[in-house]
């Protein structure tokens, strides 16, 4: 499943778009560009579990009106959880910024990850559950500055594209890491052939609450501020400037960050197809999961 937000003329609320259907230029978002495909998988998965959703800047429920939603959620054991994060997820978001108070973004942000954390198991969602990338990209008005606030929980990840480098702006939570593997004890809980209590691969979700004391909802924050190019950011290719990339594992396990972003760099065609061409790259490469990308060119 995918949301899209864009602005028309008398305003749009968010659509459902089909799966895999790709995004097209998105004036809304301007000087940004967006990018999205999705893909089930068929030869390798029975079910699409995977959602991503953009909102651009004053269709969601944040009043900053040059304020960005992007977000990849990856669901597994069911789809409930990540149909309940497709559209409650910004719906807290939004909610937590417009908080006249003095927190940070990042205390709002991890209000909003527990938030739909608690409120998912009073919908009566149990046992499913989704690792989540969420970029809220800003854009300065009267400057080239943008800022990005990253949060995730799992292994949905996004990578910066700027100035010849590559960042990771998310953290993997898995089993693989040391950190997490001693909070899980700490907690009472093992980890049992790289899966939590045996069951689960990452270390951290929203949903999956009969593993809540171990697999907590608590996100990893990052925030970066980039000068980026004044030259005319078209679709074309012209004035390529940074690109951002979210991807859940099924990109991620067969591209690493740099490759993802040179890829996306050298793209020859239309950049608004971009995220397609990575996804149906991930498939030839031997993804075995449901793969969905969003490509923000900044």
């Amino acid at each position: 499943m995918a949301t899209t937000a864009t602005a028309a003329p008398s305003g749009m609320d968010a659509a459902t778009r089909r799966p895999g259907e790709a995004t097209n230029t998105c004036d809304a978002l301007r000087p940004m560009i967006i990018s999205t495909f999705e893909e089930m998988n068929p030869k390798r998965r029975d079910t699409m579990e995977d959602c991503h959703v953009v909102h651009a800047p004053g269709t969601w429920r944040s009043a900053d009106p040059d304020l960005a939603y992007l977000g990849v959620y990856d669901g597994h054991g069911g789809r409930d959880m990540v149909e309940y994060l497709d559209y409650f997820l910004a719906f807290h978001v939004g909610g937590e910024l417009n908080h006249n108070d003095d927190a940070s973004i990042e205390t709002r942000l991890e209000r909003a990850f527990l938030l739909a954390d608690v409120h998912a198991t009073q919908c009566g969602i149990s046992t499913s559950g989704s690792t989540v990338i969420v970029c809220l990209v800003k854009q300065h008005p009267g400057t080239n500055q943008i800022t990005i606030h990253s949060a995730n929980v799992g292994d949905a990840r996004a990578v910066l594209g700027h100035a010849g480098k590559v960042t990771r702006l998310s953290k993997d939570h898995r089993t693989d890491d040391v950190e997490e593997v001693q909070r899980i004890e700490q907690a009472g809980g093992f980890v049992y052939r790289n899966r939590v209590l045996g069951i689960l691969a990452v270390s951290r979700s929203l949903g999956d609450h009969c593993m809540k004391e171990f697999v907590v909802a608590k996100p990893h924050y990052r925030e970066i501020t980039i000068s980026t190019s004044t030259t005319t950011n078209d679709a074309k290719g012209k004035g390529r400037g940074s690109v951002l990339i979210l991807a859940c594992d099924g990109l991620w396990d067969v591209f690493s960050d740099d490759e993802a972003v040179e890829f996306a760099v050298g793209f020859p065609g239309d950049r608004t197809n971009v995220a397609q061409a990575l996804v149906k790259a991930a498939l030839q490469r031997g993804s075995t999961d449901n793969v969905s990308v969003v490509v923000a060119w900044l």
